[in-house]
């Protein structure tokens, strides 16, 4: 009894492996950009939560404005190099990226541009102290972010 034991837990786990291996290939393309997905995804949470920290005090008046310089900053470095976060073949269905990306690769790098250079407009003014600035530099960043959604991300 304990040898046909044996010989069906290495059937077992021989077929395991082999079916392991096999499925291996098979999710191999989503397990190439399985990372870069997952780290696209948090830097845009970032951008996110950044935004909304920044709208609390400059549209809301919440008494943070001393962190303005940190998370204007934090928009500058994230918003650095987004089309890095988009390499072909990363465009599976779980995600909020459309395929028009890598259709219309030139316009989406314009796009991504705008609103790299819109978060060094706001932070410059937040750095200077220049509050009447403000909102007109954080409107601009955040109609440069819906330009690019509009066109690129799923709803």
């Amino acid at each position: 009894m304990k040898r046909s034991a044996r010989l069906f837990t290495a059937a077992s786990v021989a077929a395991t492996l082999t079916l392991g291996l096999g499925a291996t290939s098979s999710v191999q393309a989503f397990d190439e950009h399985e990372a870069t997905i997952d780290y696209r995804q948090g830097v845009m949470r970032a951008i996110g939560g950044n935004m909304g920290s920044v709208a609390a005090v400059v549209i809301d008046g919440a008494d943070y404005a001393g962190n303005l310089k940190m998370h204007t900053q934090q928009l500058v470095d994230l918003t650095h190099d987004i089309p890095s976060l988009f390499p072909e073949g990363s465009d599976f269905p779980d995600t909020d990226a459309r395929e028009a990306i890598w259709d219309n690769w030139d316009r989406y790098v314009e796009l991504s541009s705008d609103s790299r250079d819109a978060a060094r407009a706001l932070h410059a003014a937040v750095e200077a102290g220049d509050e009447s600035e403000y909102m007109i530099r954080f409107r601009n960043l955040g109609q440069s972010c819906q330009a690019c959604h509009d066109d690129f991300r799923r709803d």
